[in-house]
């Protein structure tokens, strides 16, 4: 697979051939600003400062009213990193607790300024007044965590979803409609760009659109579950009904003659990460037509286009494969291999994270992928670096949860309390993190 691509959660992380140009920036940026940086990979970009570890309260992103106080969660949660006995018998924090912490650190994230980028969540807590990435890839993910937390971050959840709708491409440039940029904000003013393509100043870029849209259908679907008596009026609206359709055929409008859908309208890879995210967000979408927007006929339509995908991805990535036992990371990359951690030993844990194949596949790719990466809960922070060492490892978090090894998400949330959240949460953290997080911890808590 081309080496300018990575799949979704470590994407944004030292892509390959573009690692030197991060390492550039960072140098640049010590540089030109006092104090730590982040960097978008995909520019020498200097956006906000994170100053003593990104403990520092925003300057530019105060709470509003009602919403919680660093470290504080919301009233009737226990407080952050509360000791709970887990199954290796060592205390670790409480479930809800951190549901409680990542739901904050999310929202930290959020431009509460009036504009254009209203709402957009960027790649981590906002601090200073420098330039913010937004990929809404991470934001649709790290969105999961307000949901999971509720009550007064449900608001928050709605004007990330209005974020989203608005910028719909209408069409892109590659003439497909219901796409979504990656953008760059001011957090004082809101005022912003889209991000530009490598080696073009005029072309914008996103990741993907098949997994924007996919994980943007799951996020919306996860909301109105979480506000059962709101959402039928809420999400029932002539606007809101259409752009969420637009999303929709997004995803379709890259599908090729195998039946899974191109990365993007101009990159064919087509990716198992990416499938199993748009599959999922058009399984969620049907669910959301047939139990909240009463259009029985639209929520069998798009979950005969789920099931499919799903019939897709078995056919070309699992009975395809060339390696028995692993799905194919892509339709031309199949020969996956357990010795490499990314993308092919990460990419076994979508289908357990979405519940693909049946119980026994699940359970096999589980207790495969712990017998081949051992201590993957006890990473710790490294920017530049793609390995179980120096990954947030959230992400296996979540499919831990999902296999229901409950030692290990118990070790995980213990580990990671110490090394990254304590830590402040250092690049390479960012929201989608905080979502997975979440998420896992929500498994532990009967989420």
């Amino acid at each position: 697979m081309p080496a300018d691509r990575r799949p979704p959660v470590v994407r944004h992380r030292a892509r390959t051939g573009r690692l030197v140009v991060v390492l550039v920036a960072l140098a640049c940026a010590a540089v030109a600003v006092a104090g730590l940086t982040r960097t978008d990979e995909i520019a020498m970009r200097v956006v906000a400062p994170l100053t003593d570890g990104g403990r520092d309260r925003p300057t530019t992103d105060r709470p509003e009213p009602g919403r919680p106080e660093p470290g504080r969660p919301e009233p009737g949660r226990p407080s952050s990193g509360g000791p709970r006995p887990t199954h290796s018998g060592q205390p670790g924090p409480d479930p809800a607790a951190v549901v409680a912490d990542e739901a904050y650190w999310v929202s930290t994230a959020q431009l509460t300024c009036t504009g254009d980028g209203a709402g957009a969540i960027a790649e981590a807590r906002i601090v200073g007044t420098g330039l913010v990435s937004v990929h809404p890839y991470e934001a649709n993910i790290g969105a999961r965590a307000m949901v999971a937390a509720g009550g007064r971050y449900l608001p928050m959840v709605r004007r990330y979803v209005d974020w989203y709708l608005s910028r719909l491409n209408s069409p892109d440039t590659a003439g497909v409609d219901g796409t979504v940029y990656d953008y760059d904000y001011d957090p004082v003013t809101c005022a912003g760009r889209f991000q530009q393509r490598p080696g073009s100043p005029t072309v914008p870029t996103y990741d993907s659109t098949d997994a924007y849209a996919g994980t943007f259908l799951s996020l919306v679907a996860a909301y109105a579950r979480a506000d059962p008596a709101g959402a039928p009026a809420s999400l029932g609206t002539p606007a809101m009904r259409d752009g969420l359709r637009r999303v929709a055929d997004a995803i379709g409008a890259t599908r090729r003659p195998s039946g899974l859908t191109a990365a993007t309208p101009t990159y064919a890879a087509e990716y198992l990460l990416d499938n199993v995210e748009a599959q999922q967000g058009l399984t969620d979408y049907a669910w959301l037509l047939g139990a909240v927007l009463d259009d029985p006929a639209g929520a069998a339509a798009r979950g005969a286009e789920a099931a499919a995908m799903r019939d897709a991805i078995e056919a070309v990535l699992w009975t395809g494969s060339h390696t028995p036992g692993l799905y194919a990371v892509a339709a031309d990359h199949l020969d996956p291999s357990w010795a490499v951690w990314y993308p092919d030993s990460l990419a076994q844990l979508w289908p357990i994270m979405a519940g693909l194949g049946d119980v026994d596949r699940r359970s096999a790719l589980w207790a495969a992928f712990s017998a081949h990466w051992p201590g993957w809960e006890d990473s710790i922070p490294q920017y530049g670096a793609v390995s179980p060492d120096h990954d947030p490892n959230a992400s296996v978090a979540l499919a831990a949860a999902r296999a229901g090894d409950r030692a290990a998400v118990d070790a995980y949330l213990r580990s990671s309390q110490t090394r990254w959240v304590e830590a402040g949460r250092p690049p390479p953290w960012t929201v989608d993190d905080s979502g997975f997080r979440a998420l896992a911890a929500q498994v532990g808590i009967g989420g």
